[in-house]
């Protein structure tokens, strides 16, 4: 015969003696506790990851909207160069950026005994916000982030059938050279003079070629430019860890100039 036994039931302690041996109780609050830091975990690592990528998209924009402000920055002076606008105007928008007119750059035409035939010193405007660096110098616009640097705006040299025009762009600053507040900077271009195209340069005799030398805080994309557009050769003299790239025509027989000195102003 089966000893069935039941469990002893002590009144005294209500109870609870028989379920002291039972985990069912322990097992199931356990699970709870695990589901419920398993869900709190996920919810703040999908916060954190999204309000890191919302910000990060932000930044992105504002980048954006400074790189298409320096496009159509781009183009007024195109305008100012080729049709002889007396002023155009572009607002850009810091979003906590600083905007400057104040790296020079030196851009020199030597023959082929290295004298100078034309020469040119002038100002860059250049945004920049963290390590991003957007630049616009002598018809072209970069774009920097970090250590890397790309021309997103070529200048319209070109050198074809013995000639070489150079339209060159030049930027003087008027009234205050950096405005770093947030908010909309407005940035006024006024030409000082008509837009020229002079012949400055042609070949002597022993056909010589010209070189195209230029100091700038941008070299390395100019040496990419050049490397890549037809009618230059990046020379030897190139140095780019010390700002300086030099190119030599192919085209050289006649070289052009197309003057556009431009005075820049910051203003709210």
């Amino acid at each position: 015969m089966t000893d069935r036994r039941r469990p002893t039931v002590s009144v005294g302690d209500g109870g609870l003696a028989a379920f002291a041996d039972d985990e069912r109780g322990v097992s199931n609050v356990v699970g709870y506790v695990l589901v419920f830091s398993l869900v709190t975990v996920t919810i703040g690592t999908v916060f954190a990851v999204g309000i890191t990528g919302i910000e990060d998209r932000q930044e992105a924009e504002r980048v954006e909207n400074v790189e298409r402000a320096f496009d159509v920055f781009d183009d007024n002076l195109r305008d100012v160069q080729r049709y002889g606008d007396p002023s155009r105007s572009t607002e850009i928008r810091l979003s906590d950026g600083t905007l400057s007119i104040g790296e020079t750059t030196r851009v020199e035409l030597l023959n082929a005994t290295g004298g100078v035939v034309r020469g040119f010193e002038f100002h860059s405007l250049t945004y920049t916000n963290g390590d991003t660096t957007i630049a616009y110098e002598g018809g072209a616009w970069f774009r920097g982030d970090g250590d890397g640097e790309v021309m997103r705006s070529e200048p319209r040299f070109v050198a074809a059938d013995g000639r070489t025009t150079l339209p060159i762009v030049r930027l003087y600053p008027l009234g205050p050279e950096t405005v770093d507040r947030d908010g909309t900077v407005q940035v006024a271009a006024d030409r000082r003079s008509p837009p020229r195209l002079v012949q400055v340069a042609t070949a002597d005799a022993n056909d010589d070629p010209f070189t195209l030398r230029i100091e700038s805080p941008h070299a390395e994309a100019w040496k990419r430019y050049f490397e890549r557009t037809d009618g230059f050769d990046v020379d030897s003299a190139t140095d780019t860890a010390n700002d300086t790239v030099v190119a030599n025509l192919d085209h050289g027989d006649e070289v052009f100039v197309t003057g556009a000195a431009v005075d820049v102003r910051l203003q709210r």
